[in-house]
């Protein structure tokens, strides 16, 4: 009964993951969207699948939790698990508010930039589904955890690297210092994906060391 309870609860988590993934997939499609057609009306409805997935997320997250608070997860594992679905939380949210930004704020990319925009959200997308893999392994083989956050580090150094070098074209060239700041801010936003999925991937790794192997 114990082991089934687990595995209940260990169901329920990838359901989250799964929907997690969907909303940062969307995410992924509304930018593509985004610098081939602009604020067309195809990205506005695409803003909103990216909202409506995370609503969703949420709604599988607090689901998840309710089972590891009824049920019998390994006590001395629940906070660390409950935590860190929290911190994973935190990157469908910021999917979202970056979606949101561009949406509301009628943001414009200059074309010279949208090839290193699109490179920018490929690698944080990226970096959010290894960490996506690695928290489901934690219930199959912890053992493989730390080669995939050493993974999820290198995509973090790739964005980190994609942002200076745009910033740095940005504020290279001609034009409006308030569009170039606005610009910065978006640039750094995406950013921030990959810099919320490599401090899960911090909380992943020594939770990983707990697990019974």
């Amino acid at each position: 009964m114990f082991w089934k309870k687990q595995r209940e609860i260990e169901d329920a988590i990838e359901q989250y993951l799964q929907e997690t993934q969907k909303c940062l997939s969307a995410f992924s499609q509304a930018t593509e969207v985004y610098f081939t057609e602009g604020l067309s009306s195809r990205f506005g409805e695409l803003v909103e699948k990216v909202h409506e997935s995370e609503a969703e997320s949420d709604r599988k997250r607090r689901e998840a939790e309710s089972m590891m608070y009824g049920r019998a997860l390994i006590p001395e594992h629940r906070g660390d698990v409950l935590g860190l679905l929290e911190a994973v939380d935190l990157v469908p949210n910021k999917a979202e508010s970056v979606a949101y930004q561009i949406w509301l704020q009628d943001m414009v990319v200059p074309d010279e930039y949208k090839e290193q925009f699109k490179a920018l959200v490929a690698a944080n997308v990226a970096s959010f589904d290894l960490l996506c893999g690695a928290v489901n392994n934690l219930f199959v083989d912890p053992r493989q955890i730390l080669p995939v956050v050493e993974k999820i580090c290198e995509k973090e150094k790739e964005s980190d690297r994609i942002e200076r070098k745009l910033i740095k074209s940005i504020f290279d060239s001609p034009g409006d210092k308030a569009e170039k700041i606005l610009l910065k801010e978006l640039i750094l936003e995406i950013g921030a994906i990959s810099d919320r999925a490599e401090n899960v991937s911090d909380r992943l790794r020594i939770i990983a060391v707990k697990f019974p192997k």
